[in-house]
């Protein structure tokens, strides 16, 4: 058997390498206009099919399920191997990537020697169908180097192939490629018939020489021994049952206890995945092709494989499943949803986001298979929206596993010096305050207030109910109105508000970049500026509210003990108000047009949907919906400053919705998207007041 020589060990993309990599992604515009077209279209159509079926109880059960199985592994990889065996199969482990190569390709080899079809000056043909686990071991270039021509047969792993590039989503490989791109590579007019039709013609006798067909698996059900393939196109039928050997490659986490736990799965792919309530194809093969037909004598090997072999393959899986952080990862059914969702991903492409494993799960996957530095670079290109958990059919936590990879991983220098100087609050201070003149030429990076709100905040007079701001870094020096608004507010009311000038930072911005201690040691200190003060404390930024009440416990021990029980966002608090008493607002005169923007945080952590609607039309406007196609404005915290490129183009979809609405006026509870969306508006000119719900509200009180 030819030895496949090992690749020498990579070094670590540098940073300037890849930046170049993404600018050159969004400056493609066939790139851009195939991301786009792709991802909305994946997105409408998984939205129309779960219109008939419920998305959350199907979520809660497969979830169920899935962690069940994980619970089991070693015992469901047992009975799945007894029960293929059974049946004629035969079923290999392999702990890591090297491993699986060498096995297969000693299996390759053996099929070669045994049912080889081919002259001795022709290479042997391999077929190939929905096997990412071969991408995940880079088996094709090891097969090739034994001497054999590797054929990927699925339309989009055939134009990848061709191309010489890698898979770009994990269920639309050529997601980056247009029909024109297609044409190029078949040599055909670029018309999307045209070259299925050539595509055809060119593998149908590559299926018929093929000694070998490899191919993944969905699902590997362990009570019957059956893998399931969940397809489109017909090549896994040819792949699977052509060739005199079938060899399945797919990771252990593929494995399922019972066919209910299969069906559970099947209600939730395609739905997820493509849009459909069923694939094509659903194969379910169980063990090698067999017959008893003539005088009941079972045969091995009648119209179909004579061999089936299932390789197994932890290469890291077993790791992620002793680690409780990474653990739910392995509940993935390989869906891609995330990647639909994901807005970063839009902006960029998987060839970006990711390694071989490529989107949200991507950046989560990649450091177990191989390694922290091939993920820690495309890791910063997530926003943190939540919109890929969000989607997920099996509700896997990857904004929180992302950010422990992040933690692990390289941090740019520019973001290293923002949270050094971010976790020094005096030093802060007045580097804020010199530089505020000069804020607006630092690109992605909001303008700085000229007077910050502390210096105007009032001192508590000892009269009516005692109300605290918590203003936030960001309100404090870089959105002041909406701080003022909410006092205001506030003494419209008649609470008498308090501002202890000790407060910083909540800690978000510096555990969103990977800076847990800072996060902590911020959060720490926040939690005692606010120990001393009265009544509730309410900020006007919805995303430290999240940070202080929901996230901070995953930073370190809980800090300031009955402070974050004081806590309310802004949003319900000043709908509270409105609702209890509607005098505080004027009636009569027209109602504006308010576009309304829901900030990632307040809509996919703290559930505020309705409530800033509702506090808008109590205040007397009209709330209009933005037809948004990101579901992300591109702020991020530190993401807008270390990726402003990136960020601006999802500002940029932004704009272009509001601008749909026909509204001028667009409003947020969130200050960073504010600030964000209103710095893309300068930049390219476009009319539009940028503004918080407390400042609408404010200027509609009696």
């Amino acid at each position: 058997m030819r030895r496949f020589r090992k690749p020498r060990a990579r070094v670590p993309e540098s940073r300037r390498h890849f930046a170049g990599r993404v600018n050159r992604a969004l400056d493609d515009p066939k790139l851009q206009r195939a991301l786009t077209q792709a991802m909305t279209g994946l997105r409408a159509r998984r939205n129309a099919a779960f219109e008939s079926f419920d998305f959350a109880k199907g979520r809660a059960d497969l979830k169920q399920r899935r962690r069940q199985n994980l619970d089991r592994l070693p015992e469901l990889a047992r009975q799945f191997a007894e029960r293929v065996e059974a049946v004629g199969g035969q079923v290999h482990f392999a702990k890591d990537a090297a491993d699986a190569r060498e096995l297969i390709g000693q299996l390759c080899w053996n099929a070669v020697s045994e049912h080889g079809k081919t002259a001795g000056h022709v290479r042997p043909v391999v077929t190939k169908v929905k096997s990412m686990a071969s991408e995940e071991i880079e088996l094709n270039p090891f097969l090739e180097a034994m001497g054999m021509e590797v054929v990927e047969t699925d339309l989009g792993e055939r134009m990848v192939q061709l191309t010489h590039t890698r898979p770009s989503h994990l269920i639309a490989p050529a997601i980056h490629l247009t029909k024109e791109d297609a044409a190029g590579v078949f040599g055909t007019d670029a018309d999307v018939r045209a070259i299925q039709r050539h595509a055809r013609e060119s593998l149908r006798q590559k299926f018929i020489e093929a000694t070998v067909g490899i191919s993944g698996a969905n699902m590997a059900i362990a009570e019957t021994g059956t893998i399931v393939l969940v397809t489109n196109e017909g090549n896994a039928d040819l792949t699977t049952t052509l060739p005199p050997v079938h060899i399945a490659l797919f990771g252990m986490d593929k494995l399922v206890a019972t066919l209910d736990d299969a069906v559970a799965m099947l209600r939730m792919l395609p739905r997820s995945g493509t849009g459909q309530l069923m694939t094509s194809y659903v194969n379910w093969i169980t063990g090698p092709s067999r017959s008893a037909d003539i005088e009941q004598s079972l045969t091995i090997g009648v119209h179909g494989p004579s061999e089936l072999h299932c390789v197994i393959l932890d290469n890291g899986r077993t790791e992620m499943l002793t680690d409780p952080e990474f653990r739910d990862a392995l509940t993935c059914i390989r869906c891609g949803a995330c990647s639909n969702a994901c807005p970063a991903f839009m902006a960029v492409g998987g060839h970006q986001f990711g390694h071989i494993y490529n989107g949200p799960i991507g950046l989560v996957l990649t450091p177990f298979h191989h390694g922290l530095d091939e993920a820690d670079l495309p890791n910063t290109l997530c926003t943190q929206c939540n919109a890929c958990q969000e989607i997920c059919p099996v509700d896997i936590p990857l904004p929180r596993q992302i950010l422990e990879h992040r933690r692990r991983g390289r941090k740019s220098l520019r973001k290293q010096a923002l949270l050094g100087l971010w976790e020094r609050p005096g030093l802060a201070d007045r580097a804020l305050r010199a530089g505020a003149p000069f804020s607006g030429l630092v690109p992605g990076a909001p303008r700085l207030a000229g007077t910050p709100y502390r210096d105007r905040a009032p001192s508590p007079s000892g009269r009516g109910e005692p109300l605290t701001i918590f203003a936030s870094c960001m309100v404090d020096r870089m959105l002041p109105q909406a701080a003022r608004a909410l006092e205001t507010i506030a003494r419209s009311a008649g609470y008498d508000i308090g501002f202890p000038k000790d407060q910083w930072c909540c800690g978000l911005i510096a555990a969103n970049a990977g800076d847990f201690e800072g996060g902590y040691k911020l959060n720490t200190k926040l939690a005692a500026s606010l120990g001393n003060s009265k009544g509730l404390i309410v900020t006007p930024s919805a995303s430290c509210f999240g940070a202080f009440t929901i996230d901070a416990a995953d930073w370190g021990p809980a800090a300031g003990d009955g402070v974050a029980t004081r806590f309310r966002d802004s949003t319900r608090f000043v709908l509270g108000l409105l609702e209890e008493r509607p005098e505080l607002v004027r009636t009569g005169g027209g109602r504006a047009r308010v576009a309304y923007h829901d900030s990632c945080q307040s809509l996919r952590q703290l559930g505020l949907k309705d409530e800033p609607r509702r506090a808008l039309e109590l205040a007397g406007y009209e709330v209009v919906e933005i037809p948004d196609i990101a579901n992300c404005c591109g702020f991020g915290g530190t993401f807008s400053i270390e990726w402003p490129r990136v960020a601006g183009r999802l500002a940029e979809w932004k704009l272009d919705a509001i601008q749909k609405t026909g509204c001028t006026i667009v409003a947020s509870d969130n200050p960073g998207c504010l600030l964000h969306i209103a710095s893309a508006a300068r930049a390219r000119r476009q009319k539009l007041r940028v503004a918080h719900v407390l400042e609408l509200v404010a200027e509609r009180l009696a």
